[in-house]
């Protein structure tokens, strides 16, 4: 409830309220955005951002540091969703090379054509830098995979389970470019915010690191 109140609201609603105003303060474009082929079924890596975003609610450690590290994460999504509607809102940017994509494709009744329509339904073609794609996947990885690598790393399918994640964030990040759906700009701004951010959570997390379940049931837990 919290992600659909701080992250998606906000998110969608900033993009169609941008696209009613349709104006653009500047254009990111660069000639090498056109060049870039379009590869039709990268769409479904970049969908796969809507499965990523609701992962740490099933995959966090089911102890009181996990369900700490969890609020924290959301608390990061949540801010940085904010924070890159402010640019979303006072810089606009028109993300205009949907032109580029083959009419067969979005005419088929295939997965494909459906997701894209999906997608373009329900995301207007603006929100451009910084890719919210990139920066909220980057920090999602990046805990799962902290959660992957001490907590359950004795299971068998956590080396799997981390390859699979790490290939899915490659081609994800390569999808926001092949799906026309962003810039090389909206690319770059995108893994500097997330970075940042996850540099900002890691504060708290070391912080967590450094005390024992006892201390973080002590210090966080509210009493009836």
């Amino acid at each position: 409830m919290l992600g659909l109140l701080l992250v998606a609201i906000p998110y969608f609603s900033v993009n169609h309220l941008v696209a009613a105003v349709g104006h653009t303060l500047w254009d990111p474009e660069l000639p090498l955005d056109r060049l870039i082929p379009v590869i039709p079924w990268m769409i479904i890596p970049y969908a796969s951002l809507y499965i990523l975003n609701p992962l740490p609610i099933f995959s966090h450690p089911r102890n009181e540091r996990g369900r700490m590290e969890l609020l924290l994460t959301l608390q990061a999504i949540s801010t940085l969703t904010i924070m890159s509607c402010f640019f979303f809102i006072f810089f606009p940017a028109e993300i205009d090379m949907r032109d580029q994509l083959p009419s067969d494709i979005m005419e088929s009744s295939g997965i494909l054509g459906s997701t894209f329509r999906n997608v373009h339904l329900s995301d207007e073609p603006w929100n451009a830098w910084p890719s919210l794609h990139i920066s909220q996947s980057l920090v999602l990885v990046l805990a799962l995979t902290r959660w992957l690598k001490r907590d359950w790393r004795e299971l068998w399918w956590s080396k799997p389970a981390l390859a699979v994640l790490w290939i899915d964030w490659t081609l994800l990040a390569i999808s926001i470019l092949t799906t026309k759906q962003h810039y090389l700009w909206d690319l770059g701004t995108g893994l500097l915010m997330g970075l940042f951010w996850w540099w900002m959570l890691e504060s708290g997390l070391h912080r967590l690191d450094s005390m024992t379940e006892d201390e973080i049931s002590a210090e966080f837990t509210i009493d009836d």
